[in-house]
Parts: structure tokens; C-alpha cells; sequence
């Protein structure tokens, strides 16, 4: 039985809630959270589970083997460190952290424990994605790849208080790569902040990787619609995958020889259900997670080029 521990009962925290709550062979041991009406709400619904104001309760809990972190951007690195100090194994929701020399510091840290750290990029473990990857490397469609276009938006009256760069920008940035298999070398991004936002709640990144390949990313708070959509062209091959749509409509295929169709799917979990079997499965056999520690990185150095080209208007920056 692995136990684990949540910090975090907010937005995303209650569907790690629901989610580790619901998996067998893992006992959800602790909740945290700083507001107590949160944890009030929590504790009706899931009595098996204590939940507490104080962080304590859960770093000096020796039986709990793995920490959940839900909490804002902001607050990953000091919590990440509490608990990676204690040699427990820790997955951290995006962004692991809000610059690179934090995530840097995780992870030294994390070889220097020997325990496992994760990031929460659940698309990785979608099943559709999966089903993609695996098409992508049987067909060798890769290889003749123009480009990737990739739409991720909401539809809020409101914009939430963080950078649609770190809040929906960030899964495809980390998606690009893993659907391409190389790193990019290049990116230019343009963001500007509407109705009086703090934070850019519209973003445009352009990434460049070798032989010409472009990932084009668009995210936005402010939508008149929320599309979660990724439309890959090769020169004989043409795929979009729609997450917006029901399990049997996610992928559609267009080629030169069959006409258009959807390609069926036989798994149909959840992709943060997958994403915390997955940290289980790290935690027991002691493996590197699929968004371990060279994942985490590469996504901090991408959001910190992307930034410095945000700072300079758009211009294009090396990526080294």
C-alpha cells in the first residue's frame, strides 16, 4: 500500500482528491490546505482521509512515502524542498516551479536523495496521447513533419491571477517536444494583457526544432470558446486531436490513400488517474518519471527563453 499525502485542496487540489481517493492499492493518509472551510468541505466526502492546516503533520508523517502539491506557483519551490528534504517522493503540479534556478535546485536535490521528483504534466499519460506517440514512431510520420499547431483556450469572464504561459501555454510546450522527439532550437512569443490583467492572458509562441520543424502555440484566457486542440501536418499525413470531443471523436486522420476518419481509442481513463498510477509506479520500483527530472527541466528552460522574448518584444532567442 503506498501512502500518500496532498498539499493543496483548492481548484486542481480536489481532483487529486478524487482521483488518489479513488485508486486501489494507495491510501491518501493526509490532506492540507490553509483555508479551513476547504478542508471542512473535503472531510465530508472523503473520511478517510485527515486533513490539516499544518504542512507538519504530513513532513514528519514517516509512513508517508509521496507528496501531492496543489498549491500556487508561487509556493511549489519551498514546499517541493520541505518535502524532498524529508526523502519523500514529490509530484508538482504545473509549473514545478516559476524559474529555472528553482527548478535546478529541485533537482540536485532530488539526486542528492535519491527520490523521486515529478512534474504534473498530465498530458503526457493522456491515452490519447499515448495513441498518437505510438502512431507517430509505427508510420514514421515524424519524419516528413511540417508542423504542429497547437490551441489551447478558455472562455472566462475573468481571467484567472496567473500567466496563461504558465497556466495553459505550459502543456504544450512540454507536448511539442514529446510528440516531435527533439528539442527545439529556437522561439519567439508575443503576450499581451487584456481587460486590465496583471498577467498576460493571451500568449503566441512559435518554437523552432531541426529540419525546419515549427510547433505554433496559441493560448488565451479570454476565448469566445475553450479548445484544447493539436492539428499535426506531414507532407502524407494529416492528424488532429480534439480533447474538447468524446473518446471515439479526439483523433481524426487524414491521408492520401483512405479518406478521413477517426481513429478509435480501446483506453478511455483518465489521463490524471494514469499520471498517479504512474507516481505510485515510481515510488515502488524507485524509476524515473515520464516527467521527471530531464522533463522538468526543459520546461523550465523553455519558459525562460520564452520569457526573455517576451521582454524584448517578440525577438527571436537561441535556445541553448
Amino acid at each position: 500500500m503506498i501512502k500518500l499525502a496532498l498539499i493543496g485542496c483548492g481548484k486542481w487540489g480536489k481532483n487529486y482528491l478524487k482521483t488518489v481517493n479513488a485508486i486501489d492499492g494507495c491510501e491518501l493518509k493526509w490532506a492540507c490546505d490553509l483555508d479551513y472551510e476547504k478542508l471542512n468541505q473535503a472531510a465530508a466526502v472523503y473520511p478517510q482521509t485527515r486533513f490539516t492546516e499544518n504542512k507538519a503533520d504530513i513532513l514528519n508523517d514517516s509512513e508517508v512515502q509521496g507528496v501531492i502539491i496543489a498549491t500556487t506557483p508561487e509556493s511549489h519551490y519551498m514546499l517541493a524542498k520541505e518535502a524532498i528534504s524529508k526523502g519523500k517522493a514529490v509530484l508538482v503540479e504545473k509549473p514545478v516551479t516559476i524559474n529555472r534556478k528553482d527548478s535546478h535546485d529541485l533537482i540536485e536535490l532530488a539526486t542528492a536523495q535519491n527520490t523521486v521528483l515529478m512534474a504534473g504534466h498530465t498530458l503526457i499519460y493522456h491515452p490519447a496521447v499515448k495513441r498518437i506517440k505510438g502512431l507517430l514512431e509505427e508510420k514514421h510520420i515524424i519524419d516528413d513533419l511540417c508542423y504542429l499547431n497547437m490551441s489551447r483556450t478558455s472562455s472566462t469572464s475573468q481571467a484567472p491571477n496567473v500567466d496563461v504561459l504558465y497556466d495553459l501555454a505550459v502543456h504544450d510546450i512540454y507536448l511539442s517536444r514529446h510528440l516531435i522527439g527533439m528539442d527545439p532550437i529556437w522561439v519567439i512569443a508575443h503576450g499581451e494583457r487584456y481587460i486590465q490583467s496583471t498577467y498576460n492572458n493571451v500568449i503566441n509562441i512559435l518554437l523552432g526544432f531541426p529540419n525546419g520543424k515549427i510547433a505554433s502555440i496559441f493560448a488565451s484566457f479570454i476565448n469566445t470558446e475553450k479548445t484544447r486542440k493539436i492539428t499535426l501536418v506531414a507532407s502524407k499525413t494529416k492528424l488532429v486531436f480534439d480533447d474538447t470531443q468524446t473518446a471515439d471523436r479526439k483523433i481524426k486522420i487524414f491521408n492520401k490513400v483512405e479518406q478521413e476518419h477517426f481513429l478509435a481509442m480501446e483506453d478511455n481513463s483518465e489521463p490524471l488517474t494514469q499520471e498517479c498510477i504512474h507516481f505510485m509506479e515510481c515510488i515502488r520500483e524507485h524509476n524515473e518519471p515520464l516527467s521527471g527530472k530531464e522533463n522538468i527541466e526543459f520546461v523550465a528552460k523553455i519558459i525562460d527563453c520564452i520569457s526573455k522574448s517576451l521582454a524584448k518584444g517578440g525577438e527571436k532567442i537561441n535556445i541553448f
